[in-house]
């Protein structure tokens, strides 16, 4: 009895300690990142507004893992929102409403120290001799969004370009995570990113020699959503974090802690003066069914592509 009594009275004491109405919040792991991700000061800037609420992330490695976790969790997820999610990987069958908050560009970032003339298309990047650092298109979102590329720009010669580009690929790592760290130690010259990749380095650590490779075929764009579960049970909640993310406040901080192209804000003025500054380049079209459709297909392709 007097164990019982202990352990009542250690619940209500920390239902009154944390007695706020929490909003679970799923993403992938660079979102929470201190260095290039919004996360943090976005939770901070939400509690401070509405102090009767807990955000809490439950970080995943990549947006697809993520997306399997959910998947295999079903109704029995605690997830109110994703954030993260991309045209790539929509899943209508696991959200009630998605809603842009930003959007993204793929592209090759460069030590310009290293290679003095880069690739000036993609096709000369595939045929050229530097080592490069990809993503594995499996895990990794931006692994999976340079698939898309490739298949977009080649068609049924995909197979045979990747076979040509994998003599040179250093590695295919789980996340761009990963990646980015052997690109900064020097491991190869040429790195699969971001647009803003190279602005971060010279904003953020005064690198200015990393640059990012614009090529006239077109880049990989996409949209970022937040996406609330069709599960949740904190509909109004969910709704309200969903519309901060697209007030100004929020915007900025998507911009200079997140790296990405606002929706409905202004691009700062310290991007705007940046020598590495890239305002989103042509974009390759494709639609989310149809990468939902054929992204078997287009797998097995990467993998004959990888056997030689």
């Amino acid at each position: 009895m007097k164990r019982y009594f202990i352990l009542l009275l250690l619940c209500c004491s920390t239902s009154s300690v944390y007695g706020k109405n929490l909003l679970t919040i799923h993403t992938y792991t660079s979102f929470v990142s201190p260095l290039y991700g919004p996360g943090a000061q976005l939770k901070e800037v939400f509690e401070k507004q509405n102090p009767d609420v807990e955000v809490r992330y439950i970080a995943n490695d990549t947006l697809p893992i993520l997306l399997n976790r959910l998947r295999l969790e079903g109704e029995r997820t605690k997830a109110d929102l994703v954030l993260g999610l991309e045209d790539l990987v929509m899943d209508s069958a696991l959200f009630e409403k998605t809603v842009p908050y930003a959007s993204c560009c793929l592209a090759f970032t460069y030590d310009s120290q290293k290679i003095l003339q880069p690739p000036q298309s993609l096709e000369e990047l595939i045929q050229s001799p530097h080592k490069i650092i990809l993503q594995d298109p499996r895990t990794s979102i931006t692994g999976f969004g340079f698939l898309v590329w490739m298949k977009k720009a080649y068609g049924e010669k995909a197979t045979e370009k990747w076979k040509t580009l994998v003599a040179h690929v250093l590695t295919f790592t789980k996340g761009w995570s990963d990646s980015a760290l052997l690109f900064k130690k020097g491991e190869a010259p040429i790195l699969l990113s971001y647009t803003t990749d190279a602005l971060y380095h010279e904003l953020t650590e005064g690198h200015p020699q990393f640059k990012a490779m614009v090529f006239p075929e077109g880049h990989l764009c996409s949209q970022i959503y937040a996406a609330k579960t069709k599960v949740t049970k904190n509909n109004i909640l969910a709704d309200k974090f969903i519309a901060f993310l697209l007030t100004p406040e929020a915007q900025n901080l998507i911009v200079v802690k997140g790296w990405g192209y606002p929706v409905s804000g202004e691009i700062p003025d310290s991007w705007l003066k940046a020598e590495n500054y890239l305002s989103p380049p042509g974009a390759i079209p494709f639609t989310s069914e149809e990468v939902s459709t054929e992204s078997k297909k287009w797998l097995q392709e990467w993998i004959d592509g990888l056997i030689k």
